[in-house]
C-alpha cells in the first residue's frame, strides 16, 4: 500500500539526502542503534513511524480505491553532556552539594540541549514544508495535502552524563490506496468426528473450513 511507499520515501529520499552533513542521522537507513553518546549535541536522530489513517467512508468505493489520510510521527532525539554525573540526582546516598552541583549541571545541560532541539525542529520542518519535498520524494500525483500539523517536545531527562530530549513532528497528507485484495490459499476443510458414549449410530459431528498460511 502506499503509506509503506511514502514512509520509505521520506527516509531515503526526503531526509538521508540531507543528512550528509552530519548535522543528523536517520535511524532506520543507517541502521543504527540510538543512545544518549549517539546523539549527543549535534549527533542528532530523526525516525519516522507510520503513526495513523483514517479511510473516510464518504472518499472511497466499498471495494476501493480508497482515500487515505495518513499521519508520519517523525520522532526527533537530542542529547547535551553535562559537566557532572547526573546520576547522583537519584542516588539517596549523595550528599547536599553533591545534589546541588548535580542539578546545576542538569538545568546547564538542559538549556543547551533545549535549544538543539528548536534548531533540530526548525530545520526538519523548513526541509518537509519546502516546496521541493511537497511530494514527499515520489512522482507527483501519489500524496495530496502534505502539511505538518504539530511539534511536540518533551521534559530533558538525565541519563548518566547526559541531558537526553526528545520529542516529534506530526507530518500529514492524504493518499490513494488501491484494494487488489488479499490473495488466500483456498481452505481446507477437515471433519472432526465428535463420539459419545453409546452413540455409534448417529456420531455427531463437525466440519470446520481452515485457511492455509
Amino acid at each position: 500500500m502506499n503509506f509503506r511507499v511514502i514512509k520509505d520515501s521520506i527516509i531515503e529520499n526526503v531526509l538521508t539526502p540531507v543528512a550528509v552533513d552530519g548535522k543528523f542521522i536517520v535511524i532506520g537507513y543507517q541502521r543504527q542503534s540510538k543512545n544518549a553518546t549517539e546523539t549527543l549535541d549535534l549527533k542528532r536522530t530523526v525516525q519516522v513511524f507510520y503513526f495513523s489513517g483514517e479511510f473516510p467512508k464518504s472518499a472511497g468505493r466499498l471495494n476501493g480505491p480508497t482515500m487515505h489520510d495518513i499521519t508520519f510521527r517523525i520522532e526527533l532525539t537530542v542529547s547535551s553532556a553535562a559537566k557532572g554525573d547526573l546520576s547522583v540526582l537519584n542516588n539517596p546516598s549523595s550528599t547536599a552539594p553533591q545534589r546541588a552541583a548535580a542539578l546545576a549541571a542538569f538545568q546547564e545541560a538542559a538549556d543547551l540541549v533545549d535549544d538543539s532541539f528548536d534548531e533540530f525542529a526548525e530545520l526538519l520542518y523548513q526541509i518537509f514544508m519546502s516546496g521541493v519535498n511537497y511530494d514527499l520524494g515520489l512522482d507527483k500525483g501519489i500524496i495530496a495535502n502534505r502539511w505538518i500539523d504539530r511539534i511536540e517536545k518533551d521534559q530533558p531527562e538525565p541519563l548518566g552524563g547526559y541531558v537526553t530530549l526528545t520529542g516529534a513532528l506530526n507530518l500529514t497528507c492524504r493518499t490513494v490506496e488501491e484494494v487488489p485484495g488479499a490473495e488466500l490459499t483456498p481452505a481446507e476443510i477437515i471433519s472432526n468426528i465428535i463420539k459419545h458414549d453409546g452413540d455409534d449410530e448417529t456420531k455427531t459431528g463437525v466440519d470446520v473450513e481452515v485457511e492455509q498460511p
